[in-house]
């Protein structure tokens, strides 16, 4: 089959009554002919397909498998294709049980504004060719739109309502002062600060952007991670707080 016709299955599949996401990711590691894993913000194993067998010798099928933490949180910091990276210790567990000779290929998927998830594609023996590296992003697209219309990664509305409400509450004038500068920097869902500069700039010590970034990140609002002197690389996790921060502030 031709990478145009692949690509117009591909986008069929959207098509279909009752496409479940253990179909798409089947339709993916077919199309692509690798396994494949489907990984949600969370970085949770939301389906996977092994058409050529386990990446994890100790792979226990009667078991739902999950990434290990520090891969986990590697995964999470990927926001372009990485491609044809040879594996040199297991994904799922933390032992040495890996199949030897595998590359695998890590594609964000993203909606407009942030990363939604991640496709993780491994071969054995053999790297991914340029062509299905194509069809990888591509399914990366299809998926986006997927997960946004079966609401995946998103809770119920009262309920992040709620969480907003009692964060917001914890905070104090000169935190909800630090966190409006602070995402006004970002401009979007996710990126880079330097926290010293906002804070200069604000007038306020550097210690209540962190307290305060503390906060939300305990409360799920965000996630954050240090860079060292490049800053701190931030990422908000709940669409509705962007608002109710806007009206709190006034």
């Amino acid at each position: 089959m031709s990478l145009l016709e692949k690509l117009r299955e591909m986008q069929n599949l959207l098509k279909k009554d009752k496409l479940e996401v253990a179909d798409l990711v089947v339709a993916i590691s077919e199309a692509i002919d690798c396994n494949a894993y489907l990984i949600n913000t969370e970085g949770n194993i939301l389906s996977y397909a092994l058409p050529h067998g386990s990446d994890c010798t100790n792979f226990n099928k009667n078991s739902t498998p999950s990434l290990k933490l520090e891969f986990k949180q590697r995964v999470g910091f990927i926001f372009q294709t990485a491609a044809n990276l040879p594996l040199e210790t297991c994904f799922l567990q933390e032992a040495n049980c890996f199949t030897p000779n595998t590359f695998m290929t890590i594609v964000p998927v993203r909606n407009l504004q942030s990363t939604t998830g991640h496709l993780l594609l491994t071969k054995h023996n053999k790297q991914f060719s340029e062509e299905e590296l194509i069809l990888a992003e591509s399914f990366s697209l299809l998926t986006s739109i997927y997960l946004n219309k079966k609401n995946f990664n998103n809770e119920p509305e009262q309920k992040q309502q709620g969480e907003i409400e009692t964060v917001l509450e914890s905070l104090s004038f000169s935190e909800i002062k630090a966190i409006n500068s602070v995402f006004t920097e970002l401009n979007g869902m996710e990126g880079f600060l330097v926290a010293s500069k906002i804070a200069d700039r604000i007038g306020i010590s550097r210690s209540v952007i962190v307290n305060a970034m503390r906060k939300l990140e305990s409360a799920g609002i965000v996630n954050s991670r240090s860079l060292g002197i490049k800053g701190t690389y931030i990422k908000i996790k709940n669409s509705l707080f962007l608002d109710a921060l806007k009206a709190r502030a006034r």
